[in-house]
């Protein structure tokens, strides 16, 4: 199967952190600016393009750079194309756009994010996303800036931490882990941890709220950076250079869909395909090392 690759527009969105009275009125004219984008147009000839009817068989995907890009390319437009659909990706370096298009309309679905961030997005939002199906996913990790080891930690060290509230509480849970800081006993959703609900700073770290997107950017500045492994794969740096990893794997991210859409045949297709052992086995080759579907720790154990 050959794959004809027409064009490639990689949308970046200049929002910044903060809610403005604008702020969701200025995403939803970011979500249709993306429909405006040139995408990668993934098309292939089939012998069987029955499954898709005429006017549904087009499959409008974002992902962020890098591997999740990868592995719509790679495998799972080809083997949508088998049943006759079109794959349009748009790889797209914001973190919000990507829900709020598909919310509106202009994805079918997204790979980035893992559960606990799109559930605060639904409900600050009032959006109607979904969870579909996991992906192998690039752990979570604290990594070297100005200073090369662990070891070398002093008082007055700068850590950036991811700011949206999800993955800053799973940095600051790593922080906790490493002896650096000590939260609260009594904290009730551990997704939603503020600085204020850190109780000792023996080493009086300045913590850093960064955009997610920009942490290998502005790591350089910081003593150390918390980043998103693939943010940090996109960016050249391999997770095996990491300090510390995060240890739990409940954050393994995601196909998102809007609700609407859960059993729509080609999500159902989708969930089958990353399910298979076809794209087990080239997972296993492709991303060693990878936080994997929980459903297929499930599977291997049965």
């Amino acid at each position: 199967m050959k794959l004809n690759i027409d064009t490639l527009t990689l949308t970046t969105s200049p929002l910044k952190r903060g809610l403005k009275p604008s702020f969701w009125q200025t995403l939803k004219r970011g979500a249709q600016l993306l429909l405006l984008a040139t995408p990668l147009l993934l098309t292939a000839c089939s012998d069987d393009a029955s499954t898709a009817q005429a006017g549904e068989n087009r499959i409008k995907i974002g992902t962020s750079p890098g591997d999740f890009g990868d592995i719509v390319r790679e495998y799972l437009a080809p083997e949508l194309q088998k049943s006759g659909y079109q794959v349009e990706l748009t790889e797209i370096t914001d973190i919000i756009i990507p829900n709020v298009s598909v919310e509106e309309g202009a994805l079918h679905l997204n790979i980035f994010q893992h559960q606990p961030y799109m559930e605060e997005f639904n409900r600050v939002r009032n959006g109607h996303l979904a969870p579909l199906v996991q992906v192998p996913t690039a752990p979570y990790g604290l990594y070297a800036g100005k200073k090369r080891s662990l070891d070398e930690i002093e008082v007055g060290s700068s850590v950036g931490i991811p700011s949206n509230v999800t993955n800053f509480s799973r940095g600051l849970w790593i922080l906790e882990n490493l002896g650096w800081i000590e939260l609260r006993d009594d904290i009730a959703d551990p997704f939603r941890i503020e600085k204020r609900d850190i109780t000792k700073n023996p080493y009086q770290l300045e913590i850093k709220e960064i955009e997610a997107a920009q942490m290998t950017r502005a790591r350089d500045d910081l003593d150390y950076a918390i980043i998103n492994g693939n943010f940090a794969l996109d960016a050249g740096i391999h997770f095996t250079e990491a300090l510390t990893i995060e240890p739990s794997k409940y954050f393994v991210n995601w196909v998102v869909v809007h609700e609407k859409n859960l059993n729509a045949p080609w999500a159902t297709e989708i969930v089958e395909i990353i399910n298979s052992n076809g794209f087990k086995a080239y997972s296993q080759e492709r991303f060693p090392g990878y936080n994997l579907p929980l459903a297929w720790e499930e599977d291997s154990n049965q």
